[in-house]
């Protein structure tokens, strides 16, 4: 059901009948959760057939009270740091060659934003190590869903899709259905036949009556 409103909402986003759509992500499997309370210089990593999921602790006190948490629990992507924690989270998808066709037109990506806490959150898009997007998310946003535009030919060629988070310390962030959408070429209709000018019908016309004449000789 979540899988046909996000096709959905990517077909909207299209805005065409002659539209397609790929769900990169719906969460709803491949479950994943893990943490850190340390700082540390390296990542805690978790690898699954969906994706692979990264976070690490960069500021904040070490202790089980002072965690920086990530899960794809509960079908969406969840992030959670305690007070005064920072995190980085990454995510990582690898996308097919041709998953979206060649010169198709208006593609673009989607995802949702479920809620963020009070504290704002920078988010970032790269595709094999090309900047794709990136923006700030303001603090308390919630159930708003966001697109930008990609290259056709650069998305056609597929690779690693990749996703960097991160913010204030203590900062809470919940997002979904992410999806790419694109319309395809529309090819014109074959011309009708033309109509045939007054002098090719008249034409025409002496054609017909010679060949009546004939067979009236016969």
């Amino acid at each position: 059901m979540k899988k046909n409103l996000i096709a959905l909402a990517l077909l909207a986003v299209a805005g065409a009948s002659h539209a397609g759509a790929y769900i990169v992500d719906d969460f709803n499997t491949g479950a994943q959760n893990i943490s850190q309370d340390v700082v540390a210089g390296t990542p805690v990593e978790s690898t699954v057939t969906e994706r692979v999921l990264s976070i690490i602790k960069t500021a904040g006190d070490d202790g089980d009270v002072a965690k920086a948490r990530v899960n794809t629990t509960a079908g969406k992507l969840s992030v959670s740091n305690d007070s005064g924690v920072d995190s980085t989270v990454g995510v990582s998808w690898n996308l097919a060659a041709g998953v979206v066709p060649l010169n198709v037109l208006d593609v673009s990506f989607l995802f949702k934003i479920i809620l963020s806490d009070g504290n704002p959150t920078d988010i970032a898009f790269t595709l094999n190590g090309t900047n794709i997007y990136s923006s700030a998310i303001p603090g308390n946003t919630s159930n708003t869903d966001k697109t930008f535009t990609l290259d056709p030919a650069l998305i056609s060629a597929g690779g690693v899709l990749a996703l960097t988070l991160n913010g204030a310390p203590g900062w809470d962030l919940e997002l979904d259905a992410f999806g790419i959408s694109w319309t395809d070429p529309v090819t014109p209709p074959n011309p009708p036949a033309p109509i045939p000018e007054p002098a090719s019908m008249a034409l025409m016309g002496l054609g017909a009556l010679g060949l009546a004449a004939v067979r009236r000789r016969k």
